[in-house]
């Protein structure tokens, strides 16, 4: 039965038909294209009500978390995705979309994953929201620094970042200090998982062409998804075993170091770029996909924390 449950997640099931109704049935895209911004706005706004009134009053204790988690989501993801990049991409447009990537601050579903996974939830929270204030900072810096010697609209720019990124922060914090969120909060996941439903189709219906004709490119794109988030993944869990560090707060840790918001960094590519740039994102969200749906049958089906090692039967 759990594992009936495990597989038939509603999640799941909806992020397999966008991408194959992106696919098969591109021609919504004309409408849903015009939904992009209005939908990340809305996921942005509703899935930080998961973060209890009152949490950021005591600023002190956050300080470490969120400092944390932009070393483990800008840093050390970041950093990996752009290096291994340099050396691989070939075309410009797809080496914009894995800097947009990069860029990305942590996924949405990794509060919910927190405490699914009994995680160090100060630390996931504050890392969080430490790693999207940072991203203010971030995706300048990184635009600036990569994409410099591009012809962009540094206005429209700024106008889409902001009401992706600190409208929506603050925007939630009214909604919770108001006691609004008791209303939200019923029917958040069904909100959250259909307007990712239109975000990842309209991303696989703009890149159809793309994918119907494949390069090796976008098989090396795919590569250092899948290499960068298990390779991190493994080696984070090992450090944090290593120094003893409680393993509610390594389950944080990976969380922030593994999972990017590749429907904003798609979203993104869309808005101000173009299909070939929104490539990566909707390559790491395949990655993502199967990634997180390991862990979650690691924890659910198998029984066993995310952190733990496998042991060979003695």
């Amino acid at each position: 039965m759990k594992y009936l449950k495990f597989v038939f997640y509603r999640s799941n099931i909806l992020f397999l038909l966008s991408v194959s109704a992106g696919i098969a049935l591109p021609q919504a895209s004309a409408i849903s294209i015009f939904l992009i911004l209005p939908a990340l706005m809305t996921i942005m706004t509703i899935t930080p009500l998961r973060i209890p009134r009152g949490f950021f009053r005591r600023i002190r204790p956050l300080i470490t978390p969120a400092i944390q988690g932009n070393l483990m989501n800008y840093i050390i993801l970041g950093n990996l995705i752009i290096f291994a990049s340099l050396f691989f991409i070939r075309e410009e447009g797809f080496w914009f979309g894995m800097v947009l990537v990069a860029a990305a601050p942590p996924a949405v579903s990794m509060l919910s994953l927190s405490k699914s996974f009994r995680a160090d939830l100060t630390v996931s929270f504050a890392g969080f929201a430490g790693a999207y204030l940072g991203a203010l900072l971030i995706i300048p810096l990184i635009g600036l620094g990569f994409l410099k010697y591009n012809h962009l609209n540094y206005l429209l720019i700024i106008l889409v970042v902001a009401a992706l990124i600190p409208l929506p922060l603050v925007l939630s914090r009214i909604i919770v200090e108001k006691e609004w969120d008791g209303i939200i909060q019923p029917h958040e996941g069904i909100i959250i998982d259909y307007c990712f439903f239109i975000v990842f189709y309209t991303i696989a219906a703009r890149t159809r062409e793309l994918i119907l004709h494949w390069s090796s490119d976008m098989s090396v794109i795919l590569t250092i998804a899948a290499l960068t988030v298990f390779i991190i993944f493994f080696a984070v869990r090992k450090i944090g075993r290593l120094s003893n560090v409680a393993e509610n707060k390594i389950i944080s840790l990976l969380l922030l170091v593994t999972m990017k918001n590749y429907g904003l960094a798609g979203g993104l590519a869309l808005l101000l770029f173009s299909e070939e740039v929104a490539f990566a994102a909707l390559a790491f969200t395949t990655v993502n996909f199967l990634f997180t749906n390991w862990l979650k049958y690691t924890k659910i089906v198998v029984g066993r924390s995310i952190v733990a090692e496998e042991t060979p039967p003695s």
